[in-house]
């Protein structure tokens, strides 16, 4: 009997991925859940990825969950902080909405009998700095929901990823100089030199989650951290460089130039404390999977992005 998977989030990095890596294999019949299935991008994943169903699900809308939950084996969940309708009650004082989705997300799939869930979270920050950097919501909201799932253990079965710092973040805080109007600069606060895992989001989750379905029983209840390797930051700038040709530069900014206080102390807790638990465990890890995680030479080749555009002025 064929195993029905249910991805929320279909249409965006993450779910795209596992939708893209689960789909190759077909094993899997796929459910893919977006909030408006008649939006472009949803309909899109039809003539992508034919024979796949897409329907509404709506994190906030439990029924809309327990409807879509509906005769599935197994979800991929993720739920995403950054988002205008999260964003809007945090602003409002509520510090629990992207938790409450994800309760709501393992609450319906607990009514509707679904057997096992592949969460997306994250480490807390909270926790991994001792309580310095209590702030970061988007990582404590995840971890929040990961121990919900977790506590559930004899009704559903919880599997964890830790995503690390994805590399389409590079493309984001670019910026052209102002000095010449022509070399990219990629701004961060982090030291140049500093080391963190460095995920090709739209491809290498897909790869892990698929492994993580092929040995259920050695990952059940266990945290994935998924990463190609840990690279220097300022690594961004100069593979840019060689795959483009074009000039790159990584330049630090001071933290104070960040647009918010849970995103300074992000940063800071990233280059304090770190994101995952090491290179070494990063390493033998990988090495049971069989796939070629993407290194960033091979982002921007496979990218195709030749930066910002220049100012006019």
């Amino acid at each position: 009997m064929t195993t029905t998977v249910a991805i929320i989030g279909a249409t965006g990095l993450q779910g795209g991925s596992v939708l893209k890596s689960l789909y190759a294999t077909g094993k899997y019949k796929i459910r893919a859940l977006t909030r408006n299935p008649s939006r472009e991008s949803a309909k899109q994943l039809l003539n992508k990825y034919p024979g796949i169903e897409v329907e509404a699900a709506d994190l906030d809308d439990t029924e809309s969950l327990r409807k879509a939950f509906k005769d599935i084996d197994i979800i991929f969940g993720v739920t995403q902080f950054f988002q205008k309708e999260i964003m809007d009650k945090v602003e409002s004082g509520n510090t629990d909405a992207e938790y409450i989705q994800g309760k709501n997300m393992v609450d319906a799939a607990i009514a509707a009998g679904v057997k096992d869930m592949i969460y997306s979270s994250l480490d807390s920050m909270k926790r991994i700095s001792g309580g310095k950097y209590p702030n970061v919501l988007h990582f404590e909201g995840k971890y929040r929901i990961q121990e919900y799932l977790a506590s559930k253990a004899d009704q559903i079965r919880g599997y964890f990823v830790f995503v690390g710092f994805y590399m389409e973040n590079f493309t984001e805080y670019a910026r052209v100089s102002p000095e010449d109007n022509a070399t990219v600069e990629f701004t961060f606060p982090l030291n140049p030199d500093t080391k963190i895992p460095l995920v090709d989001t739209a491809n290498d989750i897909g790869a892990v989650v698929a492994h993580i379905l092929d040995h259920p029983d050695e990952y059940l209840g266990s945290v994935v951290e998924i990463s190609g390797g840990y690279f220097e930051v300022q690594d961004m700038a100069t593979t840019f460089t060689d795959v483009t040709g074009k000039p790159a530069r990584y330049v630090q900014i001071p933290y104070e130039y960040l647009p918010s206080e849970e995103i300074r102390e992000m940063f800071h807790g990233l280059q304090e404390f770190g994101l995952f638990s090491g290179e070494a465990k990063l390493f033998a890890q990988n090495e049971k999977i069989d796939y070629t995680f993407t290194t960033p030479t091979e982002f921007w080749k496979n990218r195709g992005w030749n930066g910002p555009a220049p100012s006019s002025q």
